[in-house]
């Protein structure tokens, strides 16, 4: 065919797909979505973390918001400039749908780049409720707990909803063909992000490695560095991962 002038997410690749396919690319898409049932897949979670053992031990535990505010007003004690921000926390945790915000969900991320270099703000400050809740006057308090963790994981895709295989067969289609027509010298980013309705088990962890470096998309996308890019499980060996 000749290389195609598309960009790699354009879904007209999937028209040229149909080119060679015998069947639309519709069908070929679910079937694939079904057949990933079977797979498993390397998926990144991000957050900051004093001590990543934990997570060998427990796993990550859905968003729990009453967790959260324990965390929170733990915070708030503890960090003496925060002080006078107390009474705008409490109302705001008086919002429900505030509060409740990606209750019972686990966000997991296929490709681990994005979370370093344009969604730092998981890594630097601890996640999205936090920052609601203390916004950007609570961001140099939250960078002075844990350390930038990013945990990886072996991910069954048996566990992810049938429209989120379905999804990720149309984007892996797309990037077969492309890779099959303009013989790339190049991998684009896997912007793919899985929603789980349940705890990620302490076994399905293989790994976890600490940022030297996070992109601060919320300050200017200045870098920050790590000061200390270890943890308690880094430095106690960490021989049980993978």
């Amino acid at each position: 065919m000749g290389e195609q002038d598309l960009c790699h997410d354009d879904h007209t690749w999937l028209k040229v797909a149909e080119t060679v396919l015998s069947r639309p690319h519709e069908e070929i898409v679910e079937q694939l979505g079904d057949d990933l049932s079977f797979a498993s897949m390397r998926a990144f979670h991000a957050c900051r973390a004093s001590d990543a053992g934990v997570y060998f031990r427990e796993g990550i535990l859905r968003n729990n918001p009453d967790r959260l505010a324990a965390q929170l007003t733990a915070l708030l004690d503890e960090e003496p400039d925060l002080a006078h921000h107390r009474a705008q926390v409490e109302k705001l945790l008086a919002d429900q749908k505030l509060f409740d915000r990606d209750k019972g969900r686990v966000y997991l991320t296929a490709d681990d780049k994005g979370l370093v270099e344009s969604a730092g703000h998981y890594l630097l400050y601890g996640g999205e409720w936090f920052m609601c809740m203390l916004g950007f006057a609570g961001h140099e308090a939250l960078r002075k707990r844990g350390v930038p963790t990013m945990l990886q994981l072996d991910l069954p895709l048996s566990a992810v909803l049938t429209h989120e295989r379905t999804q990720l067969s149309q984007v892996l289609l797309q990037e077969w063909v492309r890779i099959k027509v303009n013989r790339p010298d190049w991998v684009p980013d896997l912007d793919f992000t899985f929603c789980l309705r349940q705890d990620v088990p302490p076994e399905w962890l293989v790994g976890h490695y600490h940022p030297p470096v996070v992109v601060d998309a919320h300050h200017g996308y200045i870098k920050r560095k790590t000061l200390d890019p270890f943890c308690p499980h880094c430095r106690a060996g960490a021989g049980a991962e993978g």
